[in-house]
């Protein structure tokens, strides 16, 4: 049909770009997400202690809500996917984050509701 967009146009899931440097390209935001994940990983990694572990796992949980609730990237660029890939940081380093597990939970809960598979990358 003429003037029909090929269904190929955005790509599936499983084939979506979510680097930083593709989200910003949509978000330009996300950059202060992630110069805060890397300004708390430095110091955790200077300094690993229960209070930068605990800075580095609110930097990635921070970013996590911004993908979910503030950033215009849309669920078919990949908002829900970095938001996934975010909170599970921010759980490996405090397993017990009970808000964290809950936000892991709702987005898991919506792919499968989609009938989608749960993506279970990381970058």
């Amino acid at each position: 049909e003429a003037g029909a967009k090929p269904s190929s146009a955005t790509p599936p899931p499983a084939t979506q770009d979510i680097s930083n440097e593709a989200l910003v390209k949509i978000d330009p935001d996300i950059q202060k997400y992630q110069d805060a994940v890397d300004k708390s990983k430095a110091a955790y990694e200077a300094n690993s202690n229960d209070k930068t572990r605990a800075a580095l796992a609110d930097a990635h949980a921070a970013f996590g809500n911004y993908m979910v609730y503030d950033s215009p990237v849309t669920p078919r660029k990949g908002k829900y996917r970095r938001a996934l890939v975010e909170y599970r940081r921010a759980l490996e380093l405090e397993p017990n984050n009970e808000k964290v597990k809950a936000e892991v939970a709702q987005i898991e809960m919506i792919y499968r509701d989609m009938g989608r598979p749960v993506p279970q990358d990381a970058l």
